[in-house]
């Protein structure tokens, strides 16, 4: 099997080298608390819409009377 990774030249220079700077460096804290911050309002986004939909889906049953049906009862009756 061929494998074109570069093991033996691994190093600093290349462990450090990204668009948005090295290691600890402000591009990386400001990449950091940014995808935190997407990752929070795509969460917070879910969660008002899932309320927004069961909501719904709770007045339709309502207004259907589908949640005032006494329950059915079986038995001998005694």
């Amino acid at each position: 099997m061929f494998d074109a990774f570069p093991f033996s030249e691994w190093g600093e220079d290349i462990a450090d080298f990204w668009t948005f700077g090295g290691h600890n460096s402000t591009g990386t804290w400001i990449m950091t608390v940014l995808g935190f911050t997407v990752m929070l309002v795509a969460f917070w986004g879910f969660v008002i819409l899932e309320n927004r939909k069961l909501t719904a889906q709770a007045d339709r049953l309502k207004a259907s009377g589908a949640l005032n049906r006494p329950s059915a009862t079986t038995g001998s009756g005694a």
